[in-house]
C-alpha cells in the first residue's frame, strides 16, 4: 500500500492552481495575476501539467514573497492534485511623504513599502525632514522605534486613528500632530510617554474644547509633564 501511494504521488501532476489572497478586497496591492507571474518566474513557466516531483514548493513561496507587498506565502498541494497558494499581504498603517524623494508606506511589521499605481491606502501621513531616516534605516532601530511606536499607538486606537490625519517629525525627533477636526495643531514633543500624552490630549478634547469652543485655540502643547498648555 505504501509503495502504491508513493508511486501515485510521484506521477501526480498539477491539475489546477487556486490562489487565495488575504485582504484582497481591502488592500488591492496584488491580485491573482500578480501571484501567477511571480510563480512563473522570468521564463514564464506554466505549472499546469507539471509533475509535483519537479516542483520546488519552497522556491515558489520565495518567488511570491519577493514582492514587497507580500508578507508571507504558503504553497501546497491537496489530495486532488490541485496546487493551493495562500498569499498574505502587508498592511500599510502610514504613508511617508517626502519633498525630494518618492512616497512610501510603513507596514504593520515596520517594513518600508513602495507606493502602488494600482491602489492608494487611506492611512495617516508622516512628513518632515526626519522621514529620510525612516525610509533609509530600519524602523526597529532604537531611534526610529519611538516614531514607529507612536504610529502603531495611533493606528490601534479607533478614535485617534480617525482624528489624527498627519504627524510631522523634525530632524531632532520632535513631533507635531495635525488633526482631522479642529484648526489647532498639537506639539507632541518627543515620541515618549505616549499613553500619558494621549490621555492629556483626550482631556483637551473631552473637557476643554466643549467649554471653550473648537476654534478657540490654535496650538496645544503636551511636551511638559502632566500639563496641557493651550494658546
Amino acid at each position: 500500500m505504501v509503495a502504491f501511494v508513493e508511486k501515485r504521488r510521484s506521477t501526480q501532476v498539477c491539475k489546477q492552481v487556486t490562489i487565495l489572497i488575504e485582504n484582497q478586497y481591502q488592500n488591492y496591492f496584488i491580485n491573482e495575476n500578480d501571484v501567477q507571474q511571480l510563480m512563473a518566474g522570468t521564463e514564464n513557466e506554466s505549472l499546469i501539467g507539471v509533475h509535483y516531483h519537479a516542483l520546488n514548493l519552497k522556491q515558489l513561496e520565495q518567488r511570491i514573497e519577493s514582492n514587497k507587498y507580500v508578507k508571507a506565502a504558503n504553497v501546497y498541494k491537496d489530495l486532488k492534485g490541485n496546487l493551493i497558494v495562500e498569499a498574505y499581504q502587508n498592511r500599510p498603517i502610514a504613508r511617508v511623504v517626502q519633498a525630494d524623494a518618492p512616497d512610501a508606506y510603513i507596514s504593520t511589521e515596520g517594513e518600508i513599502l513602495p507606493v502602488s499605481e494600482r491602489y492608494t491606502a487611506r492611512v495617516m501621513l508622516v512628513s518632515g525632514p526626519y522621514t529620510q531616516k525612516l525610509v533609509k534605516q530600519s524602523l526597529h532601530d532604537e531611534e526610529n522605534h519611538q516614531i514607529f511606536d507612536l504610529i502603531r499607538y495611533i493606528e490601534a486606537d479607533a478614535f485617534w486613528k480617525a482624528q489624527i490625519a498627519q504627524i510631522d517629525v523634525k530632524t531632532d525627533g520632535e513631533v507635531t500632530l495635525y488633526p482631522q477636526v479642529g484648526k489647532q495643531y498639537i506639539e507632541f514633543g518627543k515620541a515618549e510617554n505616549i499613553p500619558n500624552k494621549f490621555f492629556r490630549l483626550g482631556v483637551f478634547y473631552k473637557q476643554i474644547l466643549p467649554q471653550k469652543g473648537w476654534d478657540r485655540y490654535e496650538k496645544v502643547n503636551l511636551k511638559y509633564q502632566n500639563q496641557i498648555v493651550c494658546d
